[in-house]
């Protein structure tokens, strides 16, 4: 009975299925705005995303709907513009909320849960150079290191420092009375290099982030001055 028991074991080892992967990081960058009263089901799907295996969101607050009564306490100009760079870029004539922007390759109304499904699934297929930024802290500094990669030419380096949670009571404007949940909100971003493939360390100062009420940091892989397709990306807690 011994004898086959080693047999029976290797034949049982060798066939169980591997452990399953996990899928690449896939980004998930909404433009939002308090004052629209077509956001507050985008921004409780982007909720429902944020945990899901592979997945990093992003909540950019724009700054358009200020005149309309009610001015986003998180807005910021930078973030009217991306989404603006990021329309052109796919020939579109305008800006809009709520839109869903998936590894700056592909947009849909964020607001629709099957659209967003189906639009992660797209940017998902998409064939990419496929990088991972190294990420570390140590005392008040991060650390971030990219590897040597030959097929990465010109690629925009931009950290991204976010608040996970928040709460608002809105004033005024089309969704006054209201107290609405946010996350993963941006509270800054800078522009950090722009990387041609050769193995890089990047050192810079938490207190950036925390300074801007920020409770994480990403660094985001992008092509085409920063608002191309994003080619890699990784994320942790600061505080």
């Amino acid at each position: 009975m011994k004898k086959l028991l080693l047999p029976l074991l290797f034949v049982l080892f060798a066939f169980s299925p591997a452990k399953a992967e996990e899928p690449r990081l896939t980004v998930l960058e909404l433009f939002t705005s308090q004052g629209c009263s077509s956001c507050p089901p985008a921004d409780a799907i982007l909720k429902t995303m944020r945990d899901r295996p592979g997945i990093l969101t992003l909540s950019w607050p724009v700054d358009y709907w200020d005149r309309l009564g009610w001015e986003d306490t998180f807005a910021a100009p930078y973030n009217t513009m991306r989404q603006t760079a990021y329309n052109k870029r796919f020939g579109r004539g305008g800006v809009f909320t709520p839109q869903l922007i998936l590894d700056g390759s592909v947009q849909c109304i964020g607001s629709k849960m099957e659209k967003v499904r189906k639009n992660v699934a797209k940017a998902r297929a998409r064939t990419r150079i496929d990088i991972t930024p190294e990420m570390s802290i140590s005392g008040n500094q991060l650390t971030v290191t990219l590897p040597e990669d030959a097929n990465a030419e010109m690629i925009a380096v931009r950290v991204v420092w976010y608040l996970s949670d928040a709460e608002v009571a809105i004033g005024e404007g089309e969704n006054e009375g209201r107290t609405l949940h946010y996350t993963n909100v941006v509270r800054a971003t800078d522009l950090l290099d722009e990387w041609k493939g050769r193995q890089r360390t990047y050192t810079i100062d938490l207190g950036t982030g925390i300074d801007a009420g920020a409770d994480n940091v990403a660094i985001l892989l992008q092509e085409e001055y920063g608002h191309g397709a994003i080619i890699g990306a990784n994320h942790m807690p600061i505080s």
